[in-house]
């Protein structure tokens, strides 16, 4: 095996160097910073440059032997199938290998060129915020002073999309989807009460298209009957609007859907869906504040086939940070109506002031102890990962 040694002012020239020399057969052995640029070290195995030169030899005759094209291909596969394979295993670790050396020696050159935005871009993952925009809030910074942190709290205000009527006082048809577990019920449950409060029940009704679950339905009716509300169930779509129909006279209509996972092939059939030209029924996507942001993306892209209008933040008190639902409020310009950080009812709603829930991102991201044992990672070039995973 041939070793040799690469100096370059920066990696891809060094990176060139290797390539040019030696092909794509080279193997990276280290890496590692110089006083004049990028040291590699580089090796190439003999026997596979003589065996690419036999094989450019073969593929340049203009013959092929049936006899021999036949048994390459009965035995060949056979015979170098595992070989094939643990190389094929080896260079893709070394190819991982090589990509988090070069991303890591990337972010610290960028860290060394300019320090001041790359501190803003870790301050904004550390709280929850995502890669992408957490880079396009501190790039959109036409100087870094010290007012940016400032700015970019004011922009990400800014930016958050908020209902600018609460449902309670201007009434309407909605219906609270979600995934299974997000406190759909529970949630109705306070609206209602809140509704019944300052309105009278006969001006409220109550529907549940949940018919999967067992005791869904019993779970609401108990409440209803709590506040002298009756429950209607529809089972089909047909049914739906059959009821919304003969409760036109209402005020408030709130609507209980079945859990479904995003990935659920019905989730398109759902019956509140606003696909069928039916305008009147606004979905409100219920989502818990500690759901990871790769999954929460997910939730948002998926039920968006349903047409959402908003969505209400549940499990607000279970969250280390709130950074990844700030994310997909602005990233999907998905309006925001309440948030509850609790199970009493109907106390634990409140709705969404942007000031005071920038706040709230703030506050949980710093007490997130977690978030302060990325630092090796930011200077492996993980920072993409990190936000992803949070």
């Amino acid at each position: 095996m041939k070793i040799k040694r690469y100096f370059a002012p920066n990696m891809r020239q060094a990176m060139n160097l290797v390539r040019d020399e030696h092909g794509d057969d080279a193997v990276i052995l280290s890496t590692k910073d110089t006083e004049d640029g990028v040291e590699i070290v580089a090796a190439l195995d003999p026997d596979s440059n003589q065996s690419n030169q036999e094989k450019s030899k073969t593929q340049g005759s203009s013959y092929h032997s049936p006899e021999m094209s036949n048994t390459q291909f009965n035995s060949s596969p056979q015979q170098a199938s595992p070989e094939l394979g643990n190389m094929a295993e080896e260079l893709k670790a070394v190819r991982a290998l090589l990509e988090n050396q070069l991303s890591g020696l990337a972010w610290n050159q960028a860290e060394q060129n300019d320090p001041a935005r790359i501190e803003l871009i870790k301050r904004l993952v550390k709280l929850g915020v995502g890669w992408n925009l957490s880079e396009k809030l501190v790039n959109a910074l036409p100087v870094v002073n010290q007012q940016a942190w400032s700015t970019i709290l004011a922009e990400m205000e800014s930016q958050i999309p908020v209902l600018e009527r609460d449902m309670i006082d201007r009434g309407g048809i909605f219906a609270l989807v979600g995934p299974t577990g997000v406190g759909k019920t529970t949630t109705i449950a306070k609206i209602a009460s809140r509704f019944v409060m300052r309105n009278s029940p006969n001006e409220l009704a109550l529907i549940t298209t949940d018919c999967y679950k067992i005791g869904a339905q019993a779970q609401l009716k108990t409440f209803a009957e709590l506040i002298n509300v009756p429950v209607h169930v529809a089972k089909t779509q047909g049914e739906l609007y059959a009821l919304l129909a003969s409760l036109a006279n209402k005020k408030l209509i709130l609507i209980d859907t079945a859990g479904m996972s995003q990935r659920d092939l019905q989730l398109s059939q759902q019956v509140t869906s606003g696909h069928e030209g039916v305008t009147t029924v606004r979905n409100y996507l219920v989502m818990s504040a500690a759901t990871q942001l790769s999954v929460m993306k997910d939730i948002v892209k998926s039920f968006n086939q349903i047409v959402l209008t908003g969505c209400i933040l549940t499990k607000v008190d279970e969250a280390l940070q709130l950074g990844n639902v700030l994310t997909v409020l602005i990233e999907e310009q998905l309006p925001i109506a309440y948030l509850s950080n609790g199970q009493r009812v109907p106390e634990d709603l409140e709705s969404v002031r942007t000031r005071e829930f920038i706040d709230r991102v703030i506050v949980l991201g710093q007490q997130n102890t977690e978030s302060n044992q990325n630092e090796q990672a930011f200077r492996l070039g993980l920072g993409k990962e990190i936000s992803s995973a949070q």
